[in-house]
């Protein structure tokens, strides 16, 4: 891979976010959405498989849904509000790519829905999404029960313990067709599987695909670090839900999570290919301007 560092122009971004800023988030998915290039023919992607039906939802978001697909289903959902995005520069695009959008609810019942997407050049599907409810009344057990309901026996606990009062986090962990798998053992310095699942799900946002981030960790990964057996379990393997629930008998407010990272990392690896072809192209323009360039002696 091309170890050149990538420098963002700050200046750049910032104007672009001040005029992002000022459409609404149907014209925003728009600029995002018609930016993103195409797959070139001579070099194509990894092979993305279909949305496997098994593979967790949240609010009819499923893990794999194309970007319009689930910006559609969330506005649908809350028609008088403004979706919230956020996006990253990335070289050889030339508008800003959407990393994440998101909905803040102010009303009694709370509620926040925050939803990643891949980047470009392949197609831009949802590998993460988030929902965070409060403001309610709701017997626990009832929550843990309609958990259950919806995803099945969980995987692991934290604390890891088969007492339903004590437990405040649920896990499962799916195969790519959403199928259960059991906990692995911890890699690296984690106690257990559960702590070393946690981290994984709570390493990566929608900013990481920005280019500088994205090449760091990459080149992490290569150079097999001490930190890098984890990871590579985190980025090949980590799919599943998250659920955490206060240890309360009424609970006001709990949060959802569903996350999958092979894609997210397949995804993050064709980027950065593409990054770097962005850069020698760019590189080759200035070298043919130079060439027609004279000194004035």
């Amino acid at each position: 891979m091309n170890k050149s560092r990538l420098v963002l122009p700050v200046l750049a971004a910032a104007v672009a976010a001040a005029v992002l800023s000022a459409q609404s988030a149907l014209e925003q998915l728009k600029t995002y959405t018609d930016s993103a290039p195409a797959p070139a023919k001579s070099a194509p992607g990894p092979a993305r498989a279909p949305v496997a039906a098994g593979l967790p939802e949240i609010i009819g978001i499923r893990l794999g849904t194309p970007l319009r697909e689930a910006f559609t289903i969330l506005q649908t959902a809350h028609p008088k509000e403004r979706l919230g995005t956020s996006a990253v520069s990335v070289p050889g695009i030339e508008k800003p790519v959407l990393s994440d959008f998101f909905f803040d609810s102010p009303y009694v019942v709370e509620e926040k829905v925050h939803v990643y997407v891949t980047p470009p050049p392949t197609p831009q599907v949802v590998w993460k999404v988030t929902r965070q409810l409060s403001k309610l009344k709701i017997y626990r057990a009832n929550v843990l029960s309609s958990l259950r309901e919806k995803y099945g026996k969980e995987t692991a606990t934290a604390p890891l313990v088969a007492n339903d009062e004590q437990l405040t986090d649920m896990w499962w962990l799916l195969d790519e067709q959403g199928r259960p798998l059991k906990l692995p053992p911890p890699r690296s310095n984690f106690v257990d599987g559960v702590q070393m699942l946690a981290s994984c799900a709570g390493s990566l946002g929608g900013s990481w695909f920005a280019p500088n981030n994205l090449e760091m960790t990459l080149q992490r990964l290569e150079q097999k670090d001490s930190t890098t057996p984890a990871s590579e379990w985190c980025y090949s393997a980590g799919i599943g839900i998250h659920a955490n629930v206060p240890p309360s008998d009424i609970v006001t407010a709990f949060q959802v999570e569903i996350f999958h990272y092979p894609m997210a990392m397949r995804s993050a690896r064709t980027e950065m290919v593409f990054v770097n072809e962005a850069g020698k192209r760019q590189q080759q323009r200035e070298v043919n301007e130079s060439k027609q360039a004279k000194p004035k002696l």
